[in-house]
């Protein structure tokens, strides 16, 4: 079994007014093995950004599912997800999205204590 599976994800985005649709991703398969290392490359506008989201449970597609440890993340209730993603994923932003006024220490800390998490561990 796949550590990580994402099946046949689709996203569309509706315009505000018009109404019109972009299909962002279209029938998006791959697995992630135990141990393996994923990249994702490609041109600006290609959905890189979108997949990521989609992966990261920050967004879900309009078809298909994210399996990760044999879990359904369209299955994880909306309240539940916030916790989900704090205690099962890990995600490095590439402009690091660290919180201004906290410390470097503290930044790291914060998934901590919301865990509940002692000091000393």
């Amino acid at each position: 079994m796949s550590l990580f599976e994402a099946k046949n994800i689709r996203k569309v985005y509706k315009t505000r007014f018009g109404g019109a649709s972009v299909e962002a991703l279209r029938n998006v398969s791959f697995t992630v093995e135990e141990g393996e290392y994923v990249a994702i490359m490609g041109e600006s506008g290609s959905g890189k950004t979108t997949l990521l989201n989609i992966l990261a449970a920050l967004d879900k597609p309009t078809e298909g599912m994210v399996i990760l440890d044999g879990m359904n993340l369209g299955e994880i209730k909306d309240k539940d997800i916030a916790v989900f993603r704090r205690d099962n994923l890990g995600y490095v932003f590439q402009d690091f999205n660290l919180l201004d006024t906290f410390s470097l220490e503290d930044n790291i800390y914060l998934p901590l204590v919301l865990a509940g998490k002692k000091p000393k561990k």
